[in-house]
């Protein structure tokens, strides 16, 4: 006997069988909102989770609404009759004017539970929530209109005194003081720590912005402006240390030998290698590729742009891959690695491939931050000191380029456009 729940008029199904949360606004709230349809991916197949994710944007939604309701009472009108009962929240979750503003912390809370609705990662979470405790560490929990442009100064000009990897170390260490970090710091943190501290925290207060907590977000237009280029801030390898690389991963076997390849081979990011499955590595067009896409439960991509289909490079053809991968029973995962839910597959290879530069003095021996996502960067140079178009370039990376055409009405490259650029990237021998 099938399944004869009845489904909440506000879930939609896609014809991809993702689950959508839909409910209209009415007319009188429309302008305010700034929507005339509140729409939200619940990133899931499965109806039971669908129905959990969407009662929280269900709360939400009406307290959108509700918030319209002064305005539209003063017009004589009825608003939430206009709406069915079942999307609307208790009277109760409707923001009353004048009610006492919510704390930082409180803000942070709500900030958290949308952002996990929509898929975002444990990790980059708390991420966010390390710098929020941090500005809260330096000014207090205060009501969020609280929050001014002195603040904003107070937090700039103590966190420029911090020393590298503070949050990291307030986290661990919640006893110390801040002033005990600044006393005991050889060094400070960089102009673009304190840049990504303030991205984190503008997207946190932008969200207060956007559920009408307050009016402005303080944060906006803080960040420090530096006269380096963009690409200096993360270092590719050079050609000498990719030979010191391979020399050591060559020795290596199972995911030690594989990962590595792949990054330089494919310019993948270490979790799009780590969370790839069988079904991932297929034929198309008689082109041997590799799909990056967040199809199951436990995979992840940094954003749309990041799904994309890969042309397996001749080295790797010839190394075997292909042939490792059908090797493995069907539905399983490429390597057998430990999830986590805030690192994913990737946080093993991480420490390991950490350990390996260290081992090399790599990090030591260039310009700038050197790590497993250099590859990405020395790929993308070489690609570019070859003459690869910028628009290609993106399609092998992942990263949206080009203008409206190309972004908004171009579909993704085919394999065989792109086996050419892959072609290029030279081999390692």
């Amino acid at each position: 006997m099938g399944n004869s729940s009845k489904t909440p008029a506000y879930l939609i199904r896609s014809r991809h069988g993702i689950w959508y949360f839909r409910i209209v606004v009415p007319t009188y709230a429309q302008q305010r909102i700034g929507k005339k349809v509140i729409k939200r991916s619940l990133r899931t197949r499965s109806k039971r989770e669908a129905i959990l994710k969407a009662s929280s944007l269900l709360i939400e939604a009406s307290e959108l609404i509700g918030r319209a309701l002064p305005d539209a009472q003063l017009n004589g009108s009825s608003p939430l009759a206009s709406l069915p009962e079942s999307h609307l929240a208790s009277s109760q979750n409707i923001v009353i004017p004048h009610a006492p503003a919510k704390r930082l912390s409180e803000v942070l809370e709500g900030y958290r539970q949308q952002q996990r609705l929509e898929g975002v990662s444990l990790k980059t979470l708390d991420d966010k929530q390390a710098v929020v405790d941090l500005l809260i560490r330096i000014v207090g929990d205060l009501p969020i209109t609280d929050y001014t442009i002195e603040t904003v100064k107070q937090f700039r000009d103590t966190v420029l005194q911090l020393p590298p990897l503070a949050t990291r170390t307030l986290t661990q260490k919640p006893h110390l003081t801040l002033d005990m970090l600044i006393e005991t710091a050889d060094k400070t943190i960089s102009i673009t720590t304190y840049n990504n501290y303030v991205k984190n925290l503008v997207t946190v207060f932008e969200h207060a912005v956007a559920m009408e907590l307050i009016t402005r977000n303080p944060f906006s237009g803080m960040k420090i402006k530096l006269k380096r280029k963009v690409n200096s801030y993360r270092d590719e390898f050079t050609e000498e240390e990719i030979g010191r690389i391979f020399f050591e991963v060559k020795q290596q076997e199972g995911w030690k030998y594989w990962i590595p390849h792949l990054g330089y081979y494919g310019a993948f990011r270490l979790n799009e290698i780590c969370q790839l499955y069988k079904e991932d590595v297929k034929i198309i067009d008689g082109i041997a590729c590799i799909h990056v896409r967040e199809r199951k439960p436990d995979q992840r991509l940094k954003n749309h742009s990041a799904e994309r289909v890969i042309p397996i490079h001749h080295d790797l053809l010839k190394m075997g891959f292909v042939e490792y991968v059908s090797s493995l029973p069907d539905q399983s995962r490429v390597f057998n690695l430990r999830w986590s839910e805030k690192h994913g597959y990737s946080a093993t290879p991480s420490k390991w491939f950490g350990r390996l530069r260290d081992k090399l003095g790599i990090e030591q021996r260039g310009r700038g931050k050197k790590d497993f996502h250099s590859f990405r960067h020395t790929i993308a140079n070489e690609l570019k000191q070859k003459g690869v178009s910028e628009n290609q370039i993106g399609g092998v990376l992942g990263h949206t380029t080009g203008g409206i055409t190309n972004t908004r009405y171009g579909k993704e490259y085919e394999p065989d456009v792109l086996k050419s650029a892959i072609g290029l990237i030279r081999s390692i021998d």
